[in-house]
């Protein structure tokens, strides 16, 4: 009897209903965050980011106008405080500009670039590269997007605030889009698909330059490797001189930013920088600080959910992944190579949003890592015959791991605070509504026409995803920096609150 149930579980969990389950619940833990994204609202550099293409919307400006006003912040940034003109350009066209409504987009468009680019770079890796079916594809993507979006050690910076999100989050969503077209370009059949994938890598790749500075250097060091690679495998001369021009376009976007005169206006506020070898080092400890922290027992748990998946498809290849120590090795200076240019530039690691950026390429990598040690498993000859006689991994390893995966998950210190559990407590509580009505009672007296000193009630309410108690908010006094972000935002006198803050 107990045979006959195995045996009849081991039919059920196939790699299409495995892959089908995965998206289900993938999609099930997104939906408190999709559910929460009606109450966001703009704060902090949304405001001075954009200003003038707000002025154009509400004065009935063109989109031609539109653009101009985004191009005209960008071309003042670039001369008074830092080079990243594509990012820039973008951060001026945040949604509230608009109109306020918009600004509900926001996790939409970060989160969902975020898994949309994880799933497209994945295709290409483990559908092409690595010669997996469509459903093993798609449940390691799930996995890997899961932990991306609800273990993101600052989801309000990564996914809820624009200006922070968009310059980060979105920014390595472009770099995956960016190498997976490079990669289609380098195994496109026919000549217009291979003109396709490259106009679209090389424009990718320029405007990743004139992103920031950790996105655009790691580009730089892959597309360089790619270049390297193509000439090891003696690729025919169109895909060289493609993989090169790829990486001279995003070369020389990152050098016009990094040559910008307000780079060293903003660079005047950071004191006692480490030079460029202790910045290298530091950064390659920080990397395995990093490591550490964030690899947790669930992570471990899930990719030991995947190992099996990446034991048969790495059995197949022809590559024998020799010297596993490498992988490891690899990894650690890949994150290294993100974390180089904020300790050069600014003596840290930077702000919350820039801890989303590596943790999102930490986990890309990890799953990196477990494959190759699993290639280098099934490639022992050793243990060939024995994988061979062992065949599909039971359904009883499956199963064995979903329970302790939710028990970890839920016994974790900071449970509370992964993304989709933030967001339904919010919601559950009511405090993402109160806060919400909190914001749009101070939204319309600022945007009545017939008011130029306003003064509002203050927002007691901050779920820590919409507006976390770091962020800045308005004062009593209108001189302070927020204040006066707002009222130049909404063409006002000045604004102030009635009342301290909680």
């Amino acid at each position: 009897m107990e045979k006959r149930v195995w045996k009849g579980l081991n039919g059920l969990l196939t790699e299409k209903r495995v892959g089908i389950a995965c998206c289900v619940l993938l999609g099930l833990t997104l939906l408190p965050v999709a559910a929460l994204s009606v109450y966001n609202h703009p704060c902090s550099d949304d405001y001075s980011y954009g200003l003038y293409v707000a002025q154009a919307v509400r004065s009935g400006g063109s989109l031609w106008e539109v653009l101009a006003a985004a191009a005209k912040e960008t071309a003042e940034t670039y001369l008074d405080w830092q080079g990243t003109f594509s990012a820039v350009f973008l951060m001026a066209l945040q949604p509230a500009a608009f109109g306020e409504g918009f600004y509900a987009l926001t996790p939409w468009l970060m989160a969902g670039s975020l898994v949309f680019s994880t799933f497209f770079f994945l295709k290409e890796v483990c559908v092409r590269r690595l010669g997996m079916s469509m459903w093993a594809w798609l449940t390691v993507s799930c996995a890997l997007s899961f932990f991306l979006v609800h273990f993101a050690p600052d989801p309000f910076e990564g996914f809820f605030w624009y200006n922070g999100s968009l310059f980060y989050t979105f920014f390595h969503s472009l770099m995956l889009c960016a190498l997976t077209f490079a990669l289609k370009f380098l195994r496109a059949p026919t000549l217009g698909r291979s003109l396709a994938c490259g106009l679209a890598a090389g424009a990718l790749c320029f405007f990743l330059g004139g992103g920031n500075y950790p996105t655009a250097l790691l580009t730089c060091v892959l597309l360089m490797g790619g270049f390297l690679w193509t000439l090891w495998k003696g690729l025919p001369l169109s895909r060289k001189l493609g993989t090169l021009a790829f990486f001279l376009l995003e070369l020389m976007a990152f050098g016009i930013s990094m040559l910008a005169p307000g780079n060293s206006v903003r660079q005047a506020h950071f004191e006692n920088r480490p030079g460029a070898v202790k910045s290298i080092l530091l950064a390659l400890g920080a990397a395995v600080r990093n490591i550490t922290e964030w690899t947790t027992l669930p992570l471990l748990l899930a990719l030991l959910f995947l190992c099996p998946l990446f034991c048969k498809y790495a059995q197949k290849l022809s590559f024998r992944f020799p010297l596993p120590g490498l992988a490891p090795l690899g990894a650690v200076c890949l994150l290294g190579v993100l974390l180089t240019p904020p300790i050069y530039a600014m003596g840290g690691t930077g702000a919350g949003r820039m801890e989303d950026l590596y943790y999102d390429a930490f986990c890309l990598l990890a799953a990196g890592v477990a494959f190759y040690f699993c290639g280098w498993l099934v490639h022992l000859p050793a243990l060939q015959g024995a994988l061979q006689r062992a065949g599909e991994p039971p359904a009883a390893f499956l199963l064995s791991l979903l329970l302790p995966f939710c028990l970890t998950v839920a016994c974790l210190p900071g449970f509370t605070s992964l993304t989709g559990v933030s967001a339904g407590l919010s919601l559950l509580r009511g405090e993402a509504q109160a806060y919400d009505a909190q914001v749009d009672a101070q939204v319309a007296l600022l945007e009545d026409g017939t008011l130029q000193n306003v003064v509002v009630e203050p927002v007691t309410v901050r779920p820590e995803l919409l507006l976390p108690t770091s962020v800045p908010v308005l004062s009593q006094d209108p001189e302070n920096a927020v204040n006066q972000r707002v009222a130049t935002f909404y063409g006002k006198e000045s604004v102030r609150i009635t009342g301290e803050n909680s």
